[in-house]
């Protein structure tokens, strides 16, 4: 029986050297490291949205009549205030050639008020002349009918006369009233008329279909013939050298925006090329819907590549801020999940630690929690590790890996 213990005893402490042998033998797994460190990195917020024309208008008759002449064709350019269509205003023109007469009548009128008032200005000077002369005499025949030096015939001939110049210098006063009255009248007269010629100019230009605002000729409603009625489109005008980007952000990202904001998108048909643009307008309300803030970022389109109704793919640029960071490559995560982990090195040995991700931007990324600065994150190796594995870090430093 004591042979049996001794047997079973040496049995065990050959197969506990065996585990510590192997123990010693495990061999530490090279892998390459770097240093969580507090970084600047860009803020960013990435969104989809839908281009828009950043001016689109349909354009309306103010008449009623038919379509004399047609301008435009589809994809035709057009600037503020070109004609695109004109519509048939003979009746009208008839009234402007009416009323250009009527203008003229007014003004000749003007011109004979005026000859007349000239003709009684030089009556009243000549009555006026008459009558100084006529008072002149009238005061010496009375002195002389007082000295009985004339007889009272004669004193009755200049005192006649003298009231003949005085009635003869009323008279020319009254018509040269009448003469200004007369040129009042006339120039009322012809501003009557030009206010009548001004408003068929006015009903004429209403004739004549003028462009909005610039931009391209998108659609076209009606052909050259056509009745026409302020009910019925003409044209619509999409402006297109600059367009509108309409999206929206998450209620979590609303601190981070702001008017002037740069942003950067792509689109599908041009997927190697980068637009740019501003924030401009932010909604003041969410959707209760989707707790989502509405945005308009505005860009330059020149080229006219953009088009409206496009999908886009927009970066908006936050700013900058200090964060603690780490390189993607080091980043694992669990299959089937969103749940990311890495491997830091503590003594020599891998250790597991689960991250919580923020901001990416290159190569970097943010972590928010599971690491501290100063920590030694393992980059290159890490797929064969587990915790407590120990390990050998390769000679690679933070700053050539980011």
């Amino acid at each position: 029986m004591r042979i049996k213990e001794m047997i079973i005893c040496c049995v065990c402490l050959i197969h506990l050297l065996g585990i510590e042998v192997s123990v010693a033998k495990e061999k530490a797994v090279p892998v390459e490291v770097i240093e969580a460190k507090i970084q600047k990195i860009e803020q960013e917020i990435s969104v989809t949205g839908d281009i828009c024309a950043f001016n689109q208008v349909v354009v309306y008759s103010k008449v009623n009549g038919v379509i004399e002449e047609l301008k435009v064709e589809k994809g035709d350019r057009v600037k503020k205030g070109d004609v695109l269509a004109i519509v048939e205003h003979n009746m009208e023109l008839s009234q402007k050639a009416q009323a250009e007469a009527g203008v003229a009548a007014a003004k000749a009128t003007i011109q004979q008020a005026k000859a007349q008032k000239n003709v009684a200005l030089a009556s009243l000077k000549q009555a006026e002349a008459q009558l100084e002369l006529a008072k002149l005499e009238k005061e010496r025949i009375t002195q002389l009918f007082k000295n009985n030096t004339v007889s009272k015939q004669q004193y009755d001939e200049v005192m006649a006369k003298y009231k003949v110049s005085v009635a003869t210098r009323d008279l020319a006063e009254a018509n040269l009233k009448a003469a200004e009255a007369g040129i009042i009248a006339a120039e009322a007269a012809l501003q009557q008329a030009l206010a009548q010629l001004k408003q068929i100019e006015i009903r004429i230009q209403d004739y004549y279909i003028r462009a909005p605002i610039s931009g391209i000729i998108s659609k076209r409603f009606v052909d050259e013939g056509a009745m026409d009625s302020p009910q019925q489109p003409i044209v619509e005008i999409t402006q297109m050298d600059k367009v509108k980007v309409i999206t929206e952000v998450a209620e979590k990202d609303i601190a981070l925006i702001r008017p002037g904001l740069s942003a950067e998108f792509n689109v599908e048909s041009y997927p190697e090329k980068t637009f740019t643009g501003k924030v401009v307008l932010i909604d003041p309300t969410l959707d209760v819907h989707t707790r989502t803030m509405g945005l308009e970022i505005h860009s330059e389109n020149p080229e006219l590549l953009l088009k409206p109704g496009m999908f886009a793919h927009l970066c908006i640029k936050a700013g900058e801020r200090e964060t603690l960071c780490i390189t993607q490559d080091a980043l694992m995560r669990l299959p089937g999940t969103g749940v990311y982990y890495v491997f830091k090195v503590v003594n020599g040995v891998a250790e597991k630690v689960n991250v919580t991700l923020g901001v990416k931007k290159g190569n970097l990324v943010e972590i928010t929690s599971g690491l501290e600065p100063g920590d030694i994150v393992v980059v290159t190796g890490q797929g064969v590790l587990k915790t407590g594995t120990p390990v050998q870090i390769s000679p690679l430093t933070a700053e050539r890996k980011q």
